[in-house]
């Protein structure tokens, strides 16, 4: 902290006087004859704050209040003449002798006055300062007179108070338990504030008016933090703030010299910034990052830049009612210089811990006080990784060089500037990792996408004299299941070992690898014909363990590009090496059938796996003489990111689009929330045209800070022809970087072809045979097989918690009073087919089998689920209700009330760099219930037509026997997705297997399945039939699905 800073004012000035007099005093003489005078005076108040009893959080008003006030007389030798206890006079009333009348006066932000020695070109620490008008009747003479507050009428101290001397040192003790009570004043009276002492006064008339300037015996401190100086990746966790050594006795009113430890309590006042905190995460109240750095005690959370400067910046983080440290005055004189660097030549000038050479405890001050602020720091900046406790510590005074005064009615207002990495403070640092041992960061995370990479920062400290040997890595834990979810998360417990500790750990069906994964998905069967399972490719594959370092020297034989490279720097002075290790996130399905995937597919809960390290240290000059340190890093894959996914723009619309990636904070939550990037942040355009789309108006790229949203504008550069479409991918890439999300970005819904020498797709599903949906996100209608004549409209399609819905009258799209109930609906058999239809003139047929699996095959082809936003949607909403909720009943026109409702379903786009293809995107929606198919018939039994569900077999939680081998699969049931018609089954071979009767294709919205659906699995037969395989050669025995349309070239 090279700019830190230090300023103080008078906490309050005690003013006695008239509102419009001036001083008429006499100095040192003047003729006394006999008589009295009626002398008269002011005291500024505030009202008593309630009892604090014993609390650690004191406001910073706690001790402005006056409760007593007593006037004290004494001859030209010191000795008391006589005491003047006065009394507070009912409110509203004239006080009378010996009474005084409280009230307020404000102070403004420019002094034209100096009160009690006040510097004016200092902003003000109080906005309001007591007064209490009062008259009292004194003889004529000379006299020292003193006033003195909240000590009642001194009847403890009779001996004491005989003499002005006396009186000055009175001994005041701190009242722990009560700090309010230590609102001790003593002042004197005189002409000017800036007197050191009372002078001798004459009073030798009647109507005398007299000033008198009393200051507290206490002073108060607030602490600020303001980390906009960090590097990206620093957090700093603060967890409180305590004022050490602070004097147990105070005089009244001689300066107060500490001089023994005996006088010193060691801990005094905290303020607790950890309250409720339980993990150092983005929930931490108190945690400073680059993109929120200030916090002070008036904030419930950390502020970024535009917050802090909205509440007040510097003047709101000082303000005089904020919650303060109090403390008696401790005057310990000049020093030696207190910065850490004062030199500025990089290298600290007091080390903080006591076995170091040039430690300097309390830099030589012992019976001084100081504030130490205690936190937890983590750095994931891949130059210093690290973590652990920190202190820092401030020696107080009046500058934050060579004072160490910490005098009496101040407002010391102090702000630690974190700087980088935030152990460059001007303030002493604690904070010291271990040697021996690996600092690897905790947690790390790495995207939600499959196929995905992340470079973690690993530092291996070695004590001196010994070098690195060997490093290597091995996954401990690799979880398929979601971690900490909510406790009535329905999923298959018994084979998550952290729900269920006797559970298998089988790493090999977890998210995370080691090296680089290709495959998009890995077959049970591959291209050569070797069977695999999931045990088997991780272990063959080496996905789970990796050396980096070897026989003394980076491992160069395993660091090849296919399994991803990694990089050493070793910093000789320290002893130090930083490894930069990529990690990776596995296939999108690891041998489908099981149904495990390396997406994380909750939208609501992270995924965790566990790093260990191991690292060999030899001794330089003995081999033999080696130690060995562990180190573990929780990898944690990121909430599946689904709002926003995309956006849609009609041909002639340029309306821009307002990002904010938010998530799903429990599965039952029925609203998003925005969160923040641990780590920096960036936006950009990967794939699209040229000056199609811009970002915040035209840059190529938008950054955030750590700690902040991630928040931007997409905008739209002019039209296009409504014959054609125009496609963008915007990436993002978060929480330092790494991790990922992409928004796939389509203007016009012109039909187009994903891939060369493709047939084109439509963009919409179809809601006729004649007629397609307003948009890509009308979900369109549901069919029976083969019957284009009498298709289910879409508001038919109301979520009825899988409940049977045979009795229900169906609207047939296209005909509004034409209704149906499920049985009057007439399907072909599984050898029928889907006839052409025709969309503005143009034929158009049902997508083929063949016209999804040259999709599938196809390296350049991938998929991402989540939200796609339409031509009327202008941000990113929140309530689940209208993120999921698009229907086009509820868009007929602009401004409708579902107009900017969002929709999910599966992207399926083309990842090539190829300028005319990279890019281009389709979206299936999966309806506004979340469930794009309806079943003839739902359990086997019982009688449950027409029922609502995406599941094709499953209607219940899959038995224990299944799900051990499937976990994933056990609530299938319940999840969403949808099934699409092909035009007529067909049977696919893949690697030499023969799959028969192929008719749908499946969009698996949880476990990320784009893949074919045979026959059997959307026909069923009927109540009574004893057959279910030859529910497909019966009429009427079909579900029902969604359509979408191709044309050719």
């Amino acid at each position: 902290m090279k700019h830190n800073f230090l300023t103080y004012i008078f906490l309050c000035v005690l003013l006695l006087c008239t509102a419009s007099c001036k001083d008429e005093l006499l100095y040192g003489g003047g003729i006394i004859g006999e008589g009295e005078s009626v002398i008269s005076g002011t005291v500024k108040f505030k009202p008593l704050m309630p009892a604090l009893n014993g609390s650690t959080r004191t406001p910073g008003d706690a001790i402005k209040d006056i409760n007593s006030l007593c006037v004290l007389l004494y001859d030209v030798e010191g000795k008391l003449v006589k005491k003047y206890p006065l009394i507070e006079a009912k409110a509203g009333s004239i006080p009378k002798e010996g009474e005084y009348v409280l009230s307020e006066e404000e102070r403004t932000d420019h002094k034209t006055e100096s009160i009690g020695g006040e510097n004016k070109d200092l902003p003000p620490a109080e906005s309001k300062t007591p007064h209490a008008d009062f008259k009292l009747t004194v003889p004529f003479g000379y006299y020292y007179i003193y006033a003195v507050a909240n000590m009642d009428d001194l009847s403890e101290y009779e001996e004491a108070i005989k003499t002005k001397e006396g009186l000055k040192s009175i001994s005041l003790k701190w009242n722990v338990a009560n700090i309010a009570a230590n609102k001790q004043m003593f002042g004197f009276f005189s002409e000017a504030s800036t007197e050191a002492d009372a002078p001798l006064l004459t009073i030798n008339k009647g109507g005398m008016v007299l000033h008198a300037w009393i200051r507290r015996a206490a002073s108060k401190i607030t602490i600020a933090y303001d980390g906009s100086k960090l590097e990206e990746g620093i957090f700093v966790y603060l967890k409180s703030v305590t004022i050490r050594d602070i004097p147990s006795v105070c005089l009244l009113g001689d300066t107060n010299i500490i001089q023994k430890v005996e006088d010193l309590v060691t801990v005094g006042e905290s303020i607790d910034y950890a309250k409720g905190a339980t993990e150092y995460n983005e929930f931490w109240k108190a945690r400073i990052t680059k993109g929120k750095p200030y916090y002070y005690s008036g904030c419930e959370v950390a502020l970024t830049k535009d917050e802090y400067e909205k509440k007040g910046g510097k003047k709101a983080a000082h303000a005089e009612d904020l919650t303060s440290l109090f403390f008696y005055e401790n005057m310990q004189g000049n020093g030696k210089d207190k910065r850490q660097d004062k030199e500025g030549d990089g290298v600290l000038d007091a080390p903080g811990f006591e076995d170091d050479e040039t430690y300097s405890l309390k830099d030589d001050k012992p019976y001084g006080t100081y504030i130490e602020v205690e936190g937890y720091y983590h750095s994931i900046h891949p130059e210093r990784p690290g973590s652990g406790k920190i202190k820092f510590r401030f020696m107080l005074g009046k500058d934050v060089e060579t004072d160490y005064n910490a005098e009496r009615n101040h407002h010391y207002k102090l702000t630690l500037v974190f700087n980088r990495f935030a152990n460059d403070a001007d303030w002493h640092i604690e904070y010291k990792e271990e040697v021996p041992s690996i600092q690897a960061p905790v947690p790390y995370y790495i995207s939600y996408l499959y196929n995905h990479s992340a470079t973690m920062p690993v530092k291996v400290n070695v004590r001196e004299g010994y070098r690195l040997k060997s490093f290597e890595a091995k996954i401990d834990s690799n979880a398929w299941a979601p971690y900490k979810p909510d406790p009535a998360l329905e999923y298959f417990k018994q084979m998550d070992p952290d729900a269920t500790p006797t559970a298998q750990k089988n790493v090999w069906n977890g998210f995370l690898s080691l090296r680089k994964t290709k495959m998009t998905v890995i077959e049970e069967t591959d291209n050569s014909g070797k069977k695999w399972t999931n045990q088997t490719y991780y272990e063959e594959h080496q996905r789970g363990s990796r050396v980096y370092y070897k026989d003394g020297e980076l491992n160069t034989v395993d660091n090849i590009a296919t399994d991803g490279t990694y990089t050493m720097k070793y910093d000789q002075d320290k002893n130090v090496y930083i490894f930069n290790l990529p990690i990776y996130t596995r296939a999108k399905q690891m041998i489908p059938v099981t149904g495990y995937t390396g997406n994380n597919p909750y939208v609501a809960y992270q995924r965790k796996a566990v790093i260990k390290f191991t690292a060999v240290m030899e001794k330089v000059g003995d081999p033999n003489d080696t130690e060995t340190v562990e180190g573990k890093s929780t990898v944690i894959q990121v909430r599946r990111v689904v709002n926003p996914k995309g956006v849609w723009r009609e041909y002639n619309s340029t309306t821009p689009f307002h990002v904010v990636l938010k998530r799903l904070p429990k599965e039952s939550s029925d609203s998003f929330e925005t969160f923040t990037s641990e780590g920096a942040w960036k936006a950009y355009v990967v794939r699209g045209p040229k000056n199609f789309v811009t970002l915040d108006g035209g840059s190529d790229t938008i950054k955030g800070s750590t700690g902040t949203p991630i928040d931007f504008t997409i905008g739209f550069n002019g039209e296009i022809k409504e014959t054609e479409s125009r496609c963008a991918i915007v990436r993002v890439e978060y929480h330092n970087y790494s991790c990922v999300h992409l928004i796939f970005v389509r203007q016009g819904k012109a039909p187009m072809a994903l891939i060369s020498n493709g047939r084109k797709w439509h963009a919409c599903n179809m809601r006729t045979q004649n007629k397609e949906g307003q948009c890509p996100l009308d979900e369109g209608s549901l069919f029976r097989f083969g019957n284009w004549k009498e298709p289910l409209d879409a508001v038919n399609n109301s979520f009825n918690n899988f409940n049977s819905e045979g009795w229900k009258e169906y609207v047939i799209a296209g005909d509004i009073n034409n209704k149906k109930k499920w049985i009057d609906i007439a399907a072909d058999t599984y050898q029928g087919n889907f006839e052409s239809g025709t969309v503005d003139g143009k034929t158009v047929v049902v997508a083929s089998l063949q016209d999804y699996e040259v999709l599938w095959n196809n390296d350049d082809i991938e998929q991402a689920y989540g939200v796609l936003y339409g031509n009327e949607a202008t941000e990113t909403l929140s309530k689940t209700e209208e993120v999921y909720g698009y229907i086009y009943s509820k868009h007929q026109k602009k401004g409708d009330t579902g107009a900017g409702y969002g929709m999910r379903g599966t992207f399926v786009y083309n990842t090539s760099e190829d300028d005319t293809y990279g890019g281009r995107n389709l979206f299936f929606p999966i309806g506004v219930a979340g469930h794009g198919h309806r079943k003839h018939r739902d359990r086997k039994d019982s009688w449950e037509s027409a029922v609502l569900r995406y599941a094709a077999g499953r209607t219940e939680a899959m038995p224990a026997s299944e799900a051990k081998d499937r976990p994933l699969l056990f609530d299938l049931y319940r999840r969403p997705g949808a099934i699409y018609w092909l035009d007529k089954n067909a049977n696919l071979t893949r690697n030499g297997t023969v799959y028969k009767d192929v008719i749908a294709w499946d969009f698996n919205y949880f476990t990320l399945d784009f893949n074919y659906m045979p026959a059997n699995n959307v026909f069923k037969k009927e109540l009574g039939e004893p057959d279910e395989p030859d529910a497909k050669s019966r009429t009427n025995h079909s579900d029902a699905c969604f359509i979408r349309c191709v044309e050719d070239p």
